[in-house]
Protein backbone atom coordinates (compact mmCIF):
# COMPACT_ATOMS: atom_id res chain seq x y z
CA UNK A 1 0.00 0.00 0.00
CA UNK A 2 1.39 3.37 -0.98
CA UNK A 3 0.08 6.52 0.66
CA UNK A 4 0.29 9.32 -1.88
CA UNK A 5 2.30 12.29 -0.67
CA UNK A 6 4.06 10.63 2.27
CA UNK A 7 5.78 7.67 0.64
CA UNK A 8 9.31 8.61 -0.33
CA UNK A 9 12.05 6.37 -1.69
CA UNK A 10 13.19 5.31 1.77
CA UNK A 11 9.69 4.36 2.87
CA UNK A 12 9.11 2.41 -0.33
CA UNK A 13 12.45 0.61 0.07
CA UNK A 14 11.58 -0.33 3.65
CA UNK A 15 8.20 -1.65 2.53
CA UNK A 16 9.84 -3.76 -0.18
CA UNK A 17 12.29 -5.08 2.43
CA UNK A 18 9.37 -6.07 4.66
CA UNK A 19 7.79 -7.93 1.73
CA UNK A 20 11.02 -9.84 1.08
CA UNK A 21 11.55 -10.64 4.76
CA UNK A 22 7.96 -11.83 5.05
CA UNK A 23 8.45 -14.18 2.09
CA UNK A 24 11.64 -15.47 3.70
CA UNK A 25 9.81 -16.08 7.00
CA UNK A 26 7.13 -18.07 5.18
CA UNK A 27 9.77 -20.19 3.42
CA UNK A 28 11.61 -20.86 6.66
CA UNK A 29 8.36 -21.93 8.30
CA UNK A 30 7.60 -24.25 5.36
CA UNK A 31 11.10 -25.71 5.53
CA UNK A 32 10.79 -26.43 9.25
CA UNK A 33 7.30 -27.89 8.80
CA UNK A 34 8.65 -30.24 6.12
CA UNK A 35 11.75 -31.32 8.04
CA UNK A 36 10.85 -35.01 7.73
CA UNK A 37 8.96 -34.92 4.42
CA UNK A 38 10.67 -37.31 1.99
CA UNK A 39 11.90 -35.57 -1.15
CA UNK A 40 11.26 -32.06 0.16
CA UNK A 41 13.84 -29.52 -1.00
CA UNK A 42 14.36 -26.49 1.23
CA UNK A 43 13.33 -23.11 -0.16
CA UNK A 44 15.66 -20.14 -0.20
CA UNK A 45 14.39 -16.57 -0.62
CA UNK A 46 16.51 -13.78 -2.04
CA UNK A 47 15.54 -10.19 -2.65
CA UNK A 48 18.43 -8.06 -1.39
CA UNK A 49 20.27 -7.84 -4.74
CA UNK A 50 17.04 -6.97 -6.51
CA UNK A 51 16.23 -4.30 -3.92
CA UNK A 52 19.74 -2.85 -4.21
CA UNK A 53 19.45 -2.67 -8.02
CA UNK A 54 15.97 -1.16 -7.81
CA UNK A 55 17.26 1.50 -5.41
CA UNK A 56 20.17 2.31 -7.72
CA UNK A 57 17.65 2.78 -10.56
CA UNK A 58 15.43 4.94 -8.34
CA UNK A 59 12.52 2.48 -8.54
CA UNK A 60 12.30 0.58 -5.23
CA UNK A 61 8.93 -0.91 -6.17
CA UNK A 62 10.64 -2.87 -8.97
CA UNK A 63 12.08 -5.23 -6.35
CA UNK A 64 11.46 -8.91 -7.03
CA UNK A 65 11.43 -11.70 -4.49
CA UNK A 66 12.97 -14.92 -5.76
CA UNK A 67 12.17 -18.30 -4.19
CA UNK A 68 14.54 -21.08 -5.21
CA UNK A 69 15.15 -24.63 -4.08
CA UNK A 70 18.25 -25.26 -2.03
CA UNK A 71 21.02 -27.19 -3.76
CA UNK A 72 22.36 -28.46 -0.44
CA UNK A 73 23.05 -32.19 -0.19
CA UNK A 74 20.11 -34.39 0.65
CA UNK A 75 19.68 -37.06 3.26
CA UNK A 76 18.80 -40.62 2.31
CA UNK A 77 15.09 -39.69 2.07
CA UNK A 78 15.81 -36.92 -0.47
CA UNK A 79 15.13 -34.13 2.04
CA UNK A 80 17.73 -31.39 2.45
CA UNK A 81 16.31 -29.26 5.26
CA UNK A 82 18.99 -28.45 7.83
CA UNK A 83 17.17 -27.60 11.07
CA UNK A 84 20.19 -25.81 12.56
CA UNK A 85 20.44 -23.53 9.53
CA UNK A 86 16.68 -22.89 9.50
CA UNK A 87 16.53 -21.95 13.18
CA UNK A 88 19.48 -19.59 12.80
CA UNK A 89 17.99 -18.08 9.62
CA UNK A 90 14.67 -17.60 11.42
CA UNK A 91 16.32 -15.67 14.27
CA UNK A 92 18.30 -13.51 11.86
CA UNK A 93 15.18 -12.81 9.80
CA UNK A 94 13.19 -11.76 12.88
CA UNK A 95 15.95 -9.32 13.84
CA UNK A 96 15.98 -7.86 10.33
CA UNK A 97 12.19 -7.50 10.40
CA UNK A 98 12.41 -5.63 13.71
CA UNK A 99 15.05 -3.27 12.32
CA UNK A 100 12.98 -2.47 9.25
CA UNK A 101 9.84 -1.88 11.33
CA UNK A 102 11.82 0.38 13.69
CA UNK A 103 13.10 2.36 10.70
CA UNK A 104 9.55 2.76 9.36
CA UNK A 105 8.31 3.82 12.79
CA UNK A 106 11.08 6.43 12.96
CA UNK A 107 10.10 7.78 9.53
CA UNK A 108 6.45 8.03 10.54
CA UNK A 109 7.40 9.59 13.87
CA UNK A 110 9.26 12.34 12.02
CA UNK A 111 6.24 12.88 9.81
CA UNK A 112 3.93 12.99 12.83
CA UNK A 113 6.22 15.56 14.48
CA UNK A 114 6.23 17.68 11.34
CA UNK A 115 2.45 17.62 11.16
CA UNK A 116 1.64 18.18 14.84
CA UNK A 117 4.71 20.16 15.87
CA UNK A 118 5.13 17.94 18.92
Amino acid sequence: MMVSGISDGTTLALRMAINGLDARQQSIAANIANLETPGYRARIVSFEDSLRAALENGTPTDTSVMVDQSLAPTRSNGNNVNIDFELLAEKENVLRQRLVVQALNAKYSLLRTAITGQ
